[in-house]
């Protein structure tokens, strides 16, 4: 009997190095890992349990800019370096990786895995070795599929998953070259230059403000900002306008400065073109035979039909977002995905999910000052 087959799309975990009991770590954005086992047993038992079930992993899953070495988060990372971090996030979050072995010791089940611009590591094959040995371990890791050609994850019905970075200057980056050569001493990560603003720029922040990257529209909370933090905001923004210039026309070793990359990163982050929504449906209407795009991102999970019927998902993230858009306005809990599922005819179907959980009689708090 053939089984029917379900594929699961989840995005932007940003797994760190954890919250040990009794203390605090504001770059730490993950926290639900028990919510995550739940929903891994949910469809691996029950109604799908004679399902083939396929887990995308849809980017930036993991923060390993958020991960220190020798207690410093440094922006020239070696393939070895980047394999420690992980490393470091896989021993912060036991239940996720638990939780991983056993939905693929299931039968029937894969895992594909697609890097993002905040896990731009798992595309060198030390670091995606450390995954399997830990998530994937013996005969598990020929279930596991790594996407590192491209940004898109590409499905026979007309699918498009892709995570979304490669839509925006200041994340996108070149999946032929991921290594800089420097004279004198091993490869690095060619970062992408958001990559290098989160780690040199808003991470420093998140130690007084550990909510800073969980706001949207970032643009709109420097704004406000302006007016009740205004101190803090300077800083921000002086730091910001420093380490753009620093980065951009000063460090010969980083990847080439252009004028007009340079430009289109400036209009993008301060909002004088479409925000992602848009590039996103840009892209449906110049892409043929794609019925379906998924995305990650942005953080803001979305389900839209634009007029010529094909849809749009964005998969959202499991971390706790802060929206300051009036019509969304308040702290939002995460914990959306995709679900894409076949008709008899093997038409597909493609759901906005949200997992609500099972109930639950007591919960341990990791930190409470």
């Amino acid at each position: 009997m053939k089984r029917e087959l379900i594929r699961l799309v989840v995005s932007d975990f940003h797994l760190g190095t954890g919250n040990p009991r009794g203390q605090f770590n504001p770059l730490e954005d993950f926290h639900e890992g028990e919510r995550f086992v739940e929903l891994l047993e949910h469809y691996t038992s029950g109604q799908y349990a004679r399902h083939e079930v396929e887990l995308i992993l849809n980017g930036d899953i993991f923060d390993l800019l958020k991960v220190p070495l020798e207690g410093t988060y440094p922006d020239k990372v070696t393939e070895e370096m980047a394999a420690r971090k992980l490393e470091l996030a896989l021993d912060g979050h036991p239940l996720f990786c638990d939780a991983i072995v056993r939905f693929l010791e299931h039968p029937g089940t894969r895992l594909v895995y697609l890097p993002g611009n905040h896990d731009i590591e798992l595309l060198l094959p030390q670091v995606q070795e450390e995954l399997l040995e830990r998530c994937a371990p013996g005969d598990l890791a020929e279930k596991v599929t790594f996407i590192t050609r491209s940004d898109t994850y590409y499905l026979p019905e007309g699918i498009q998953i892709r995570h979304g970075h490669q839509l925006e200057s200041m994340n996108s980056f070149d999946y032929r070259n991921i290594l800089l050569h420097r004279p004198g001493g091993p490869p690095v990560i060619d970062f992408p230059w958001g990559s290098l603003f989160s780690l040199k720029v808003i991470q420093p922040f998140k130690t007084e403000r550990f909510h800073l990257d969980q706001v949207r529209p970032f643009k709109r909370y420097i704004l406000y900002g302006l007016f009740f933090d205004t101190w803090f905001t300077v800083r921000i923004l002086s730091k910001f306008v420093y380490y753009f210039f620093q980065t951009r026309f000063f460090e010969t070793w980083r990847r080439q400065a252009n004028f007009w990359a340079t430009l289109r990163m400036l209009r993008e982050e301060f909002g004088w073109v479409s925000h992602f929504d848009e590039l996103v449906e840009t892209l449906m209407r110049r892409s043929r035979g794609v019925d379906i795009i998924i995305t990650g991102h942005s953080h803001q999970p979305r389900i839209k039909q634009l007029p010529d019927g094909r849809l749009y998902l964005n998969a959202g993230t499991w971390t706790h977002m802060i929206s300051l858009d009036i019509h969304r306005i308040g702290q939002r809990p995460g914990l959306t995905y995709v679900t894409i599922e076949y008709d008899d005819d093997g038409r597909p179907q493609a759901n906005l999910m949200r997992w609500r959980g099972k109930p639950r009689e007591k919960q341990a708090i990791r930190y409470q000052p």
